[in-house]
């Protein structure tokens, strides 16, 4: 049994915020579910940065922005997989109920703390306090109104209607929508009203300035969920083309074998051959080994395997590292190794035979091993050229080297090595 410490470890999930557990946007819910700490803590120590000189408040808005939701972040693939073809169903919109007591304790002491920090005079002027204050009161009140937005009540819907209708579906989020905009005007008011005088032009320019970032702010959420909701739409397309790619591949090329196969039924030996063709085939498609125009080693190692399975019934499995062109110095190795899979094919017995080749342009080795009964090189005769004179002499002849190892409880290995 393997020990602890040699488990595969889950790659750590991406934080999302959590709104069914939500106080206000979800950010400290995810960060504790992520975290694996006690939302408590997190909450109470955004309500400690925020009383020193607002520095919570704004790492709040930042997460808000930044984690999506838990209901748009990405799910494993065996997940959605099932939740699209209805096999996982999940409870929307379920909310646990929130304690009002211990909001209300947070709360009490957050507001406790920032009068304490500004009586001591440790917090921000009143001058940048209180646009402060009701901006982030406006941008967390329209923040909040756009996570809430079901997104079926976009289905359907084209145009402005997609973005607008499902503000003005309620009046509570007209109303809700009404006051977060009017907590920004509030602040780009206190903002300009603490300016210093100022050239009227100079003071025209800060207010449309002010309110272009207000705008951006207000509608940061809804522009983020369009560029993440366009990135959605182009994985789905890619992976919609993918399975496409796939059915199709499989109805040209597995389905039609399997017909054959069917046809084929009384002839094992014929379904074995299109069984094994179709297994190479299928392992090309998958990891990208198409045949290339240029003839190279690893492309004439893999069809001399290719000939040797469907022409005598056995299974090779062949690796090849590295490449080069084929060329007439090269092709006596190629042309041994395959001789070496016929003679394992054929005389060994076995029904599997393991092909390994390391190819570079200094140097090739290749290996052609069977796990059979083995032979004894000087007990064939010598009319026999298989072995000595298609392997051992035409590997020598090329400048090559072939080494024969062969013994009953081990089987045979055949070593060909070639170095410029």
């Amino acid at each position: 049994m393997s020990s602890p410490s040699t488990l595969v470890q889950p790659v750590p999930r991406r934080a999302d915020r959590r709104l069914d557990t939500a106080w206000l946007g979800g950010v400290c819910s995810g960060l504790a579910a992520h975290l694996n700490w006690p939302v408590l803590v997190l909450r109470l120590g955004f309500v400690l940065l925020s009383a020193s000189m607002g520095i919570g408040v704004l790492v709040y808005l930042v997460l808000w922005l930044a984690m999506p939701l838990a209901s748009e972040a990405p799910q494993a693939p065996g997940i959605e997989a099932a939740s699209r073809s209805g096999m996982r169903t999940v409870q929307a919109g379920y909310r646990v109920p929130a304690d009002l007591g211990l909001i209300s304790a947070v709360a009490l002491l957050g507001a406790g703390l920032l009068w304490f920090v500004q009586a001591a005079g440790w917090g921000a002027p009143a001058a940048a306090l209180w646009p402060a204050l009701a901006g982030t009161f406006g941008l967390m009140l329209i923040w909040w109104q756009a996570d809430h937005i079901p997104n079926r009540s976009m289905k359907g819907l084209t145009g402005w209607r997609r973005w607008f209708a499902p503000l003005l579906a309620h009046w509570s989020r007209i109303v809700r929508i009404l006051l977060g905009l009017l907590g920004l005007v509030t602040a780009v008011v206190l903002i300009v009203v603490a300016l210093p005088p100022l050239p009227e032009g100079s003071r025209t320019l800060i207010v449309l300035g002010l309110v272009v970032v207000a705008l951006l702010l207000a509608a940061a959420p809804w522009i983020i969920r369009v560029r993440r909701s366009l990135a959605t739409i182009r994985e789905e397309k890619m992976l919609a083309d993918a399975r496409a790619d796939m059915a199709a591949h499989l109805h040209d090329s597995v389905l039609q074998t399997l017909a054959l196969i069917q046809r084929q039924a009384q002839n094992p030996k014929a379904v074995a051959a299109l069984a094994r063709r179709q297994e190479r085939e299928l392992r090309s498609w998958l990891y990208g080994e198409t045949a290339v125009d240029a003839p190279t080693v690893k492309a004439a190692l893999v069809a001399s395997a290719a000939e040797v399975e469907d022409a005598h019934g056995v299974d090779i499995d062949i690796v090849v590292v590295g490449d080069r062109d084929l060329d007439a110095e090269v092709r006596p190795l190629v042309q041994a190794a395959r001789e070496a899979m016929v003679n394992a094919a054929k005389h060994a017995g076995v029904a599997k035979v393991d092909v390994y080749a390391e190819v570079d342009d200094d140097a090739m080795e290749v290996f052609v091993r069977d796990r059979g009964g083995g032979f004894v090189l000087d007990d064939i005769p010598a009319d026999r050229m298989g072995v000595r004179g298609s392997i051992i002499e035409r590997l020598r002849r090329a400048g090559g080297n072939a080494t024969i190892r062969s013994a009953p409880e081990t089987g045979t290995e055949v070593r060909l090595e070639m170095k410029r």
